[in-house]
């Protein structure tokens, strides 16, 4: 990853939430207690809005960088 390559830490970012969302879904069947559900909802519960809020900007980011870099070339 290139200095200023927001995409690729974004990329990065969605497909390691999407392996832990995956991951903890196959924990829950063989893990369902009240620590469990504390666990899940102290920790992952709060994760995942905070994740869909930094990739939506990340996105975003990309886009400014990518038009000042095409201003900045012409």
């Amino acid at each position: 990853m290139k200095p200023g390559d927001v995409t690729s830490g974004s990329a990065k970012l969605d497909k390691s939430w999407k392996k832990l969302s995956a991951r903890w879904e196959a924990t829950k069947l063989e893990w369902h207690d009240s620590v469990s559900d504390e666990f899940e909802d102290r920790y992952l519960a709060m994760l995942e809005p905070q994740i869909i809020a930094t990739l939506q900007r990340m996105r975003s980011l990309a886009g400014v960088l990518t038009t000042a870099q095409h201003e900045c070339d012409h």
